[in-house]
Order: C-alpha cells, then structure tokens, then sequence
C-alpha cells in the first residue's frame, strides 16, 4: 500500500515538473498569488501607519517633557518673584505703619511738617495699592501656570503609561514565544522585536527542501507549537512573509519564479497554522517578497542561505491604545 501511495505521489511531482497542470489549477495559483499581492499592499500600509504612530505618540512624549520642563522653569521664577513681591509689600507696609507712627508723634501745628508728611503718605498707600495689584496679578499667572503643568504632568504620565503597555505586551508576546520555540533555536530558528511587533524568522533549512514548498516534519513542529500560542492569544494577527535568495528558480509548470515560489511557501506556512482549527482564518495573511527584502545583501552563499527564509509577523492589538492617544 505504501508503496502504491509513493508511486503515485511521484506520478503527480513528475505531473507538476514537466508542466502538465490543468488550466483550473494555474488559474487557481494566479488568483493566489493576486490575493496574496492585494494583501500585502494593505499590510505595508498598515505597518506604515503603525510605525508612524508610534513615532507620533514618542514625538508627543517628547515635547509634552519639553513643555514640562519649561513650565518648571516658569512656576520657578513665578514663585521667585512673587516671593520677592511679599518681601517689598511686607517693607512698603513696614514703612507705612513708621510714616503713621511719625504722624502721630509730630506737633499738629507744624504744618509744612504734615503736608510733607501726609504726601508721603498718600505717595506710598499708592505703592501698596499698586503692589498689592501687581502681586495679585503674579499669584493669578502662578495659579494659571501650576494648572496648566499639572495638566501635561497628567497628560506625560498617561502617555509614557501607554508607551510602557505598548512596549510590555510586545516584551511579553516575544518571551511566550521565545519560551514555546526554544527548541528550535539553533536549528535556524530566530525570535526578535521591531516597530512595536515580534518576529519569528525560519530559514529554509528548518521548513523546506530547495525549491520545495512542501514543510518538512521538524518545520511542522515549530509551526504547532506557534499555533498553540497564537490558539491562547485571540488579538494578534499574524503575517506570513516568503522570502528567497537571488538565484533563479528553475522549476517548471505552475512556479515559474522566486515570487511564486515565495508567495506558496507563505501560504503553506499559512495553511499548516490553520491545521489547528482552533485559530480564526481572518487573524492570518500571507505574502511572497520573492528575493526583493534580502537580510544579507552580499553574493556569498552564506548570505543567500540568511535570505532564504519565511517570517511570521505578530502583530499585538493595539488599537484601544492607539484610541486613547486620537481622543486626546
């Protein structure tokens, strides 16, 4: 029986290589290969507008620290000042009380005495009410000054507290998945972060035979024990990137070249995360980058064996925290 099952598996690949594939099926591979090109326009637009999110939100943390600062700075010399208002007022009214104090003890019928003396008191009330006005005034703008940075003190804290989620949900996504594929890390197997997603790159040696697109046994594996996260985790979205070296593929019939080949090995990726029934089909997406997105852009072939690899894309939902930056 096996060997009956083997014969005629052979039959098909023979089938495949010397081009005798039914119109129904090429038809079937380019309106794959459409889909998953339409995909991928949508996903680098959506990476694009997370990247420029979170390079809006860091911007707003930044000058919202810059405004702080200077608002600091501000209440500071506000606070100077008024202080040495009080001081001036607390003289002015010191000199007032002697003037009475004179006033009082000087003989009623020296006339030229009292009006020189009722002058400078009428010229110094004037001072008082002046500073008491410009003191008022002070303690107006230092109250105005001390709302408005208690406002972008609040307003930093909420930010940074969002950057800090943002950032530990990633952190902690990348170490659940890390922990999963340990032991598949030094089998061309890599975990990593950038732009605010987690990355986990197979080379080909872990997934495919050259020019295959068929997961091997140990690639299978790697990928379950992905599932099984992805099965806990219902709001991360997963991408599939293909990716291979620069060398012409030289296949026949349906793969013609490096884009087919990448964009099949995407979507068996996809397909072998979707063995376990559990994971909803609209969380994953699949795109071929063909040779167009290498690592290692030197000719070596240690350099085309980095490129030849397939790139899952997690992506944590974000949105609710993307929400709270748009409404304020």
């Amino acid at each position: 029986m096996k060997k009956k099952v083997l014969i005629s598996g052979l039959l098909v690949v023979g089938l495949l290589l010397s081009g005798c594939v039914t119109k129904q099926k090429y038809a079937e591979l380019e309106d794959s290969y459409r889909i998953c090109s339409d995909n991928l326009a949508v996903l680098n637009q959506d990476n694009i507008n997370t990247v420029n999110q979170n390079k809006q939100l860091e911007q707003q943390v930044e000058q919202l620290k810059a405004k702080t600062k200077q608002l600091s700075a501000d209440t500071l010399t506000l606070s100077k000042k008024l202080a040495q208002s009080e001081k001036d007022l607390a003289k002015a009214i010191r000199d007032y009380d002697e003037l009475l104090k004179q006033f009082a003890e000087l003989n009623m019928s020296n006339n030229t005495q009292v009006n020189k003396l009722l002058s400078d008191i009428e010229k110094i009330k004037a001072q008082l009410n002046e500073r008491e006005a410009e003191i008022n005034q002070q303690r107006d703008e230092l109250n105005l000054a001390t709302m408005e940075l208690s406002d972008k003190e609040a307003r930093l804290g909420e930010l940074q507290k969002i950057l800090d989620q943002k950032d530990a949900e990633v952190r902690k996504l990348k170490e659940t998945v890390s922990a999963a594929l340990k032991g598949f890390e030094g089998s061309g197997l890599n975990v990593y972060e950038k732009n605010g997603k987690v990355y986990v790159s197979m080379e080909d040696k872990l997934l495919f035979s050259s020019g295959s697109w068929v997961i091997n046994s140990e690639g299978m594996q790697a990928i379950s024990k992905l599932a099984e996260v992805l099965e806990k985790d219902e709001d991360i979205s997963v991408l599939i990137e293909g990716h291979t070296d620069n060398v012409p593929y030289k296949g026949a019939g349906q793969v013609k070249d490096n884009w087919d080949l990448s964009v099949l090995r995407a979507t068996a990726v996809v397909k072998a995360i979707l063995s376990n029934k559990n994971i909803a089909p609209s969380r994953l997406s699949a795109s071929g980058r063909s040779e167009y997105y290498p690592i290692d852009p030197s000719n070596t072939a240690e350099a085309r064996a980095k490129n030849r690899r397939t790139e899952i894309i997690l992506t944590p939902k974000l949105d609710e925290l993307f929400q709270i930056i748009n409404q304020n």
